[in-house]
């Protein structure tokens, strides 16, 4: 049932008309001792109504803020959410380059750079430049300090902070844009409405809920989070996630070690590696040596289930004595391993690892494959405004729109142009096919694992007034 709080005035009439139904007293006109009298009694039932109306308001999620949402949100079952803190922005965008190429050169993780502004960024893992290269790209970096300040702009992460000496450039090709700072109560609110439907753990709203929600131990969060259902693999599922910047598989794994063993006695049928691989393991990852003989194991004899870190050989196969090795294959780190740890939980610590995954299904976290374009715009500015500035903030505009894609979605012509037109000073604008005048068409992901992006370089923008 609602529930209005009642105003002074009407609080008034209502004691105006119990005194007058009940007593003999009769002067309750304006500046009465009786009406004075009344009215303050009635503005102190009316400022506990607005109280009482405010505690209701506060229990309910769509109308609770600040601390009473902070409250109402850790009430939820289970065991609730808390309002998310700032994050690190991260992204794979720098570029190092160095002065000469003779020999390999190591960048070591936690090697620092920063902008012109001062913000300060790290290198995630070792980066090699090698022999015969003069630079390496791509290379994944995460902001040190929590929040919006660690986005920047495209060319502006430009100083090398602690580098090895024969580095003599960085610079990021495109905008860090996912550094967030403590959770609005907007965000939090739809957060938590998400969370209640993601309550029965496995579905798809839960599965894109924990994406977007997860923070790694490093602060990085992902922007999106899909959920791709193969339908020709019944009970496997694909968690796309992505960052916006194009992230690419290599800056956010290494080189796996080497797993190796004996089979026993009693045979044995599933051998164990480093998880969660980038990619499921085949025959060539695996050999297999029976009394110094290399043996050869058919691809057909090997179910690989990369993202725990198993391999099954058909009952058979493996002999007792065989040696073997599973090798030449890379794991992820980071944020995915933490990710699909969560996914799979720990039934040897489920209250901290409690899994989102069904029996006998999988749920695999994948990078977004970048479907990168080009094209060509003519841009027309007033005549009072400076060109290259307007082109510098329409390119910008135009990165961060495009780089704001999730995985699957596609790029509207039409939203592109709303989007640059609305830069001040734009007059007018038309956008082509690299190197054609024909017009550019909608741009649609190739498959539902893809998200389309942009480099600022990949946009070619050209005067219009002065052709």
């Amino acid at each position: 049932m609602g529930y209005s709080p009642k105003s002074a005035n009407d609080i008034l009439r209502d004691l105006r008309g119990m005194m007058l139904g009940r007593t003999d007293l009769n002067d309750i006109f304006a500046g009465s001792v009786i009406n004075t009298l009344l009215s303050s009694v009635a503005q102190e039932i009316a400022s506990s109504e607005r109280r009482l109306y405010g505690i209701r308001e506060a229990f309910y999620l769509r109308n609770a803020s600040g601390q009473d949402l902070d409250e109402r949100v850790a009430e939820l079952p289970p065991v609730g959410i808390s309002r998310i803190e700032a994050t690190n922005a991260s992204g794979a965008v720098l570029t190092i380059a160095r002065a000469t190429s003779l020999n390999a050169l190591t960048i070591p993780a936690g090697s620092t750079v920063k902008t012109t502004a001062g913000a300060q960024y790290r290198t995630t893992q070792d980066v090699v430049i090698t022999a015969g290269n003069l630079l390496v790209e791509n290379v994944h970096i995460v902001a040190i300090v929590a929040g919006s300040q660690g986005n920047a702009l495209s060319e502006e992460i430009s100083t090398i902070v602690s580098m090895p000496d024969d580095v003599i450039d960085v610079y990021n090709t495109q905008p860090v844009t996912n550094g967030t700072d403590r959770e609005s109560d907007e965000d939090l609110r739809e957060r938590a409405l998400l969370y209640l439907q993601s309550l029965t753990r496995c579905t798809r709203s839960a599965l894109e809920f924990l994406g977007t929600s997860f923070i790694a131990s490093t602060g990085e969060r992902m922007r999106f989070a899909r959920l791709f259902e193969d339908p020709e693999t019944p009970a496997y599922s694909e968690l796309i996630v992505d960052d916006g910047s194009g992230l690419t598989v290599g800056a956010v794994s290494r080189v796996a070690a080497t797993t190796s063993g004996v089979i026993p006695s009693n045979g044995s049928s599933i051998l164990y590696h480093q998880a969660p691989a980038t990619e499921p393991l085949t025959s060539s990852n695996l050999s297999v040596t029976r009394s110094g003989v290399a043996v050869s194991i058919p691809n057909s004899a090997i179910t690989s289930i990369p993202e725990r870190g198993i391999l099954y050989v058909d009952e058979g196969t493996l002999q007792a004595g065989d040696i073997w090795e599973i090798r030449n294959y890379r794991t992820f780190e980071g944020l995915i391993k933490e990710l699909q740890a969560e996914i799979e939980g720990d039934v040897d610590n489920p209250s901290l690892l409690t899994g989102f995954r069904a029996a006998g299904t999988r749920c695999v976290v994948k990078l977004a494959d970048a479907q990168f374009i080009n094209l060509d715009m003519t841009l027309s500015v007033d005549f009072d405004v400076d060109f290259n500035v307007i082109e510098r903030t329409v390119r910008e505009t135009l990165v961060n729109f495009i780089n704001g894609l999730a995985p699957s979605e596609p790029l509207y012509v039409s939203a592109l142009i709303e989007a640059a037109r609305g830069v001040t000073g734009v007059r007018d604008i038309q956008l082509y096919q690299r190197g054609t005048a024909n017009p550019l068409d909608n741009q649609y992901p190739a498959s539902p694992r893809v998200a389309i992006r942009v480099n600022s370089t990949s946009i070619n923008i050209s005067n219009n007034e002065a052709s």
